[in-house]
């Protein structure tokens, strides 16, 4: 971490796990390090926020033959079930190794330029949803206070909210 750090001038929070592998062992050393995410190459078909951020998952690999089925499922037919998370990964390697990167630009091209989908970093991601694991709610939930420095969204009733930082909303 700190040779990279050095090397590029940035903080270093995260990492992918060479090959996917990693064990318990290597979790521990990673939370002694600092590293705040570490993406594996498991593939879940599915749309949830990790829980386990040194294990993280993804979506799909960008060879999954579903690829494309999963897009449309993702912006189709978002419904009500909170925030979610599309995450496909792959290495640019790939593309030219595979002579297939007419998957990538097929899938950038339906999933790109839509208002309704935050395009983000793993480290931006992991940050947001730090920020939003702070909100404070009532024992009744009609008041929400936000005591990061980042507005959050969140969706409660049917109804769309965003907290400012410092701020205490009444819901």
């Amino acid at each position: 971490r700190e040779t990279l750090e050095n090397d590029y001038d940035r903080i270093v929070r995260g990492m992918a796990y060479p090959f996917g592998t990693t064990s318990d062992e290597v979790v521990e050393v990673l939370k002694q390090c600092g590293i705040a995410y570490s993406r594996t190459v498991e593939s879940t078909e599915k749309f949830t926020i990790p829980t386990d951020w040194l294990r993280m998952p993804a979506t799909c690999h960008h060879k999954n033959p579903r690829l494309m089925e999963l897009s449309r499922n993702f912006v189709e037919n978002p419904g009500n079930r909170g925030p979610l998370l599309f995450y496909v990964w792959g290495h640019s390697y790939e593309f030219e190794a595979d002579n297939n990167w007419n998957v990538i630009e097929e899938f950038a091209e339906y999933i790109g330029g839509k208002d309704d989908i935050w395009y983000a970093t793993n480290i931006e991601v992991y940050d947001y949803i730090a920020a939003y694991n702070q909100l404070q709610f009532s024992t009744d939930v009609s008041k929400v206070y936000n005591p990061t420095a980042v507005t959050l969204y969140f969706e409660y009733g049917g109804v769309a909210y965003s907290v400012a930082p410092g701020e205490t909303l009444t819901i």
